[in-house]
């Protein structure tokens, strides 16, 4: 009889670890719940949550057909579900896409490195009820696709090009909270900023696009080969589902003259999309380039006055609002990223 125990105690996660090691997996740090598979005494497997991604998920060699990572499943499902999180996501290899295919996940995406499968919800849905929700129409249409942290004139110089040579636009805002704005103050500024541009509708990416801290590592090795995967499966997802779901024929990019990866990503998605991507030289405010790093840099400086000709006023009146106080607070407590 296996018996599962969680992950509490430190010695209990290093022996996690060395166990993961042992098989060749790294332990990802955004690690937030594990679980260890005990047979008798011998630990014969574990897996994770990071939030509700299932991640390093390892069964001893000699117990592979005993369903242990079946058992492992249900449990990680059941945890979640009492958590109220009914949609998941695992990523691995794609040897292993049989095993999860059988636990009723669906596959969104494959690269020859990585498969992304979901359970609980499946994205074709999840997607049909956003357009639903924000009554977006079955017309050919562009998107912009901003994380705005926070939003600038040059956000909004894209969004007003876009709008002005299109008849609908989506402007979709990254809804992960890795940044020093939160998402849902970062959507609101957007709807405030673009609420004269009477064709455009401000929606969230969800879990699906541009969500960095869930992607594994485990089993991936190289740097280069993480960023690449990870560039790709955001690309794949963009191209097989949000393009297809919401019929964006058009996507506006600005350029990135800062930003190695930025760039780069840019151009996987001109690779894969070709005409589909528009790139747009970005908007400057006399000699500088406006974008979020340069208003946060004055922020952090403490050069309040300064940011108002790089932002929109829905972005300044939020700033000296409660909530904008805060975050001024957290940005000159903290070290800047380019979030």
């Amino acid at each position: 009889m296996f018996q599962i125990r969680e992950v509490i105690l430190e010695e209990e996660r290093e022996l996690l670890i060395k166990f993961l090691l042992k098989n060749s997996l790294d332990y990802d740090s955004d690690i937030d719940y594990s679980i260890l598979v005990y047979d008798g005494e011998k630990l014969v497997g574990t897996s994770s949550l990071a939030n509700n991604v299932m991640k390093c998920i390892l069964v001893s060699p000699e117990y592979t057909m005993q369903n242990i990572t079946g058992l492992m499943f249900s449990h990680l499902v059941h945890y979640l579900s009492e958590k109220g999180v009914n949609h998941y996501f695992v990523f691995t290899t794609p040897a292993n896409e049989p095993i999860f295919l059988s636990l009723n996940m669906k596959k969104i995406v494959e690269t020859m490195n990585t498969v992304l499968l979901e359970g609980g919800e499946y994205i074709d849905t999840v997607l049909a009820n956003l357009k639903a929700q924000y009554h977006v129409s079955s017309k050919r249409k562009a998107c912009v696709i901003i994380n705005a942290n926070p939003m600038t004139l040059g956000h909004l110089y894209l969004i007003e090009t876009a709008a002005s040579e299109n008849e609908e636009v989506l402007v979709f805002v990254v809804s992960e909270d890795l940044s020093s704005f939160p998402f849902a103050d970062r959507f609101e500024i957007i709807k405030k900023a673009t609420s004269h541009l009477k064709n455009v509708i401000v929606l969230p990416t969800l879990s699906y696009l541009v969500s960095k801290i869930t992607f594994p590592k485990y089993f991936l090795k190289e740097d280069q080969l993480i960023n690449d995967e990870q560039t790709l499966v955001d690309v794949l997802v963009y191209k097989e589902y949000y393009a297809k779901v919401f019929h964006i024929n058009k996507r506006y990019l600005g350029e990135e003259p800062f930003s190695f990866n930025t760039n780069k990503y840019n151009h996987v998605l001109k690779d894969y999309l070709g005409d589909h991507i528009k790139i747009i030289a970005r908007k400057k405010q006399g000699s500088n380039v406006i974008s979020a790093s340069l208003v946060r840099k004055y922020i952090k400086a403490n050069k309040l006055d300064e940011i108002k000709k790089y932002v929109p006023l829905a972005t300044y009146d939020y700033l000296r609002s409660e909530k904008g106080q805060k975050v001024i607070h957290a940005i000159q407590e903290k070290q800047l990223g380019r979030h």
